[in-house]
């Protein structure tokens, strides 16, 4: 089996679905098999920056930072939104405040010095949803690090052997959904003890749209 050419069609037939009013956003669910997600190690979470992005379904990134850093964060089109010191301090104790903010945002760039200070304010809000906040290296390009983010996806293997990511909208050209999805798989069979023996089956899925299976040969 060739898997570009299966990815193909199972992204081509998805993209067939009935047209909508509204942009509908391309889902892939990779089922797993032999993978026993009750050992620890058998788990993991990666974030993975797609070649093409994720369309008009972008990630929404909160950074949280000081000074100049605060500032240059401010004037970044691909940070959309910007909280200093004082306004996670706020938020400290205020677990509303706090669980709405992590539902607004995909990701948490912070600077290192306010990490102790992230995590009291949000920390258990965001494990819920299985977010943490994520350390700004030192003299990071915050407008390129929030580029980055916008285009990534979180690729997780927790309770369930299952790996369930948008990959893109169906307003953008099979091509880029193809090689999207591509980077996904390849980064979760090199995660796989087995590799692709470990890929049970893949399912493309519009918004609302049936799912398109496909199922892998299993290498022996």
């Amino acid at each position: 089996m060739s898997v570009v050419i299966e990815l193909d069609r199972g992204v081509r037939e998805a993209l067939n679905a009935k047209k909508r009013s509204f942009t509908q956003t391309l889902e892939m669910v990779i089922n797993l098999r032999d993978v026993d997600v009750s050992k620890p190690e058998k788990r993991f979470s990666e974030v993975v920056e797609l070649p093409h992005g994720l369309g008009q379904k972008e990630r929404k990134i909160a950074v949280f930072a000081t000074g100049d850093l605060a500032l240059q964060a401010s004037r970044s089109k691909n940070v959309d939104k910007v909280l200093e010191r004082s306004e996670v301090e706020a938020l400290i104790g205020n677990k509303k405040a706090a669980k709405k903010l992590v539902r607004q945002y995909d990701y948490f760039l912070v600077e290192p010095q306010l990490i102790p200070l992230a995590a009291r304010a949000l920390g258990a809000a965001l494990g819920g949803l299985g977010k943490s906040p994520i350390p700004i290296p030192p003299n990071t390009n915050i407008d390129e690090l929030a580029a980055k983010y916008r285009r990534s996806v979180n690729v997780r293997v927790r309770k369930v052997p299952q790996v369930m990511v948008p990959i893109g909208t169906d307003n953008m050209g099979p091509e880029q959904l193809v090689e999207n999805a591509r980077t996904v798989i390849d980064r979760v069979v090199q995660k796989l003890e087995g590799g692709w023996s470990n890929i049970k089956s893949i399912y493309f899925k519009l918004t609302m749209g049936s799912p398109v299976k496909l199922q892998p040969e299993r290498k022996k």
